[in-house]
């Protein structure tokens, strides 16, 4: 009998054993709605606001709304934001056998991160603020520290086209907008075997959603495959697997 249960108790310690040492694998799934967000800071509304939440230790439940411009040549007499944004987050985490602390928690957020900004990168468009000259009735004075302009280091007729007078306009200030998918979803496999601990992101705007999201797939999985998750030991299989879906 004390055999016996030696023998099930080394087997349970092997098991652990085998748990501790394998490589936590990162899965990331999203849809190929993509959703308009503008030039809306992505990275305070996701990644920051998770670390910023109380109780981020073990996880978040989140529903909060951000604005956003997305017309490329926003003139400075009509400032404001076109598009409002709603970001829904829902996660728990905990201490994985083979793992410490919050190292399940900075795997699955760095892994969502560097998946949401690969895939709004590819579709991101540039936006200018703060732009006057686009009538006769608004005239400017150019100057060369602009973001546009016609002394700056870039013209604004790209961006500006749809204006009277695009050669004429100065833009202060640029930023980036972006479309996202409306959910990603982030889990975690070890041996294959699906872990409790999991994110999800889900975004939706006022403006149209579009199509697009899976067929980019191909041009970034290869990237995403050689990503090292930034948690320190070791403790990750190198790169994130994707998949999306409609």
């Amino acid at each position: 009998m004390k055999s016996f249960t030696a023998s099930k108790l080394l087997a349970s310690v092997a098991g652990l054993a085998a748990t501790a040492h394998a490589l936590v694998q990162i899965e990331v799934r999203y849809t190929d709605k993509m959703v308009e967000v503008g030039n809306m800071d992505l990275h305070a509304a996701t990644y920051a606001a998770i670390y910023a939440e109380p109780g981020n230790q073990r996880g978040i439940v989140t529903d909060r709304t951000f604005e956003g411009v997305t017309n490329q040549c926003q003139p400075r007499l009509t400032p404001g934001n076109d598009v409002t944004v709603q970001v829904k987050m829902n996660g728990a985490w905990g201490r994985t056998p083979g793992l410490k602390d919050n190292q399940m928690r900075e795997g699955l957020v760095a892994s969502l991160w560097e998946v949401l900004k690969t895939v709004s990168d590819k579709n991101g468009y540039e936006v200018y603020t703060e732009c006057d000259g686009m009538e006769w009735n608004n005239p400017t004075v150019h100057v060369p520290e602009a973001a546009c302009g016609a002394k700056a280091a870039k013209s604004c007729k790209d961006q500006c086209s749809g204006v009277n007078t695009p050669t004429l306009v100065q833009c202060m200030k640029h930023s980036w907008g972006h479309q996202v998918p409306s959910q990603l979803r982030v889990t975690a496999y070890i041996d294959g075997a699906l872990q409790p601990d999991d994110l999800i992101i889900d975004f939706a705007s006022t403006k149209n959603t579009k199509a697009g999201g899976c067929g980019i797939i191909g041009e970034i999985a290869g990237t995403l495959a050689s990503y090292t998750i930034p948690v320190v030991g070791g403790l990750f299989a190198q790169g994130i697997t994707l998949a999306c879906s409609s």
